[in-house]
């Protein structure tokens, strides 16, 4: 038996699903051993009244699981059917750098696509997992990329947040937010948004479309007014100066190694 929501062929849509977080008070049901693995997938399956999972995405590091064996149990699950393609997410570069070499070196299957924080106020990700997914051509999947809303055009200089929103609520302190940078960043957007004629987060989300290694945008709208707005990202077409703009308001401050890497590659531009 299969879900059908919308009236949808099955495989017409992308079903994607992640593993790792604790499920119950049983010890063994959270992370990344093969026991989890194997268990929260057949929950998960039933759970979304599904055959297949289309990607199944690993939620974050796991320190207490070997990753041979995370990458041996997600590789039987394509093997199996039950899995067509596997993603990670939270994961720093190099761990990611090590599941493809395990993964390689046994011939499992790879990671497809990372999943990860990126928004015009939160571009650390450009410093280590956007080149990495460049070059073994993984696609990113960026979450959050209103910044839990700080980005929607609701928060605004010398005003306190709203009340009830995830800011205020859940994600305070979650995702760090430089404001001053957030504010620069929002007077930028309002010139773009009023040209348009769309709304500020439609420009923020439209951004993210021009960054390269981009595949999707995951939105979280919390009512159809917000869900809207948020879709009309996909009509936005921003013109090379207006990308620019927003690309040098936001532009992040590069650590080390990343600034000497920039530096010493100059005399290999054209």
């Amino acid at each position: 038996m299969t879900i059908n929501p919308v009236g949808a062929k099955r495989d017409s849509v992308i079903i994607a699903t992640k593993v790792r977080r604790q499920m119950s008070n049983d010890v063994n049901d959270l992370g990344l051993s093969r026991h989890h693995i194997l268990n929260a997938v057949e929950n998960s399956l039933k759970r979304l009244q599904l055959d297949y999972i289309d990607l199944y995405q690993v939620h974050s590091w796991d320190p207490a699981a070997p990753l041979e064996e995370t990458m041996q149990a997600l590789n039987d699950l394509v093997r199996w059917g039950k899995v067509r393609y596997i993603g990670v997410s939270n994961f720093a570069a190099w761990q990611v750098a090590k599941a493809t070499n395990i993964a390689e070196k046994h011939g499992w299957g790879k990671f497809i696509t990372f999943q990860g924080y990126y928004s015009l106020v939160g571009r650390r990700i450009e410093n280590e997992i956007v080149p990495f997914c460049l070059d073994q051509n993984m696609g990113i999947l960026a979450w959050s990329p209103l910044a839990g809303g700080v980005l929607s055009g609701k928060y605004r200089k010398g005003k306190p947040f709203p009340k009830g929103t995830r800011v205020e609520e859940r994600l305070k302190g979650f995702i760090p937010v430089n404001e001053d940078k957030l504010y620069a960043i929002l007077d930028v957007i309002d010139t773009i948004s009023q040209l348009h004629n769309v709304p500020v987060a439609a420009v923020a989300l439209a951004w993210l479309r021009y960054q390269k290694a981009v595949s999707s945008v995951i939105i979280g709208a919390r009512n159809m007014a917000q869900l809207e707005e948020n879709v009309k990202a996909g009509e936005l077409e921003l013109d090379q100066e207006e990308v620019e703009n927003l690309n040098q308001v936001s532009e992040p401050e590069l650590p080390y190694p990343q600034w000497m890497l920039e530096w010493n590659s100059r005399d290999r531009q054209t």
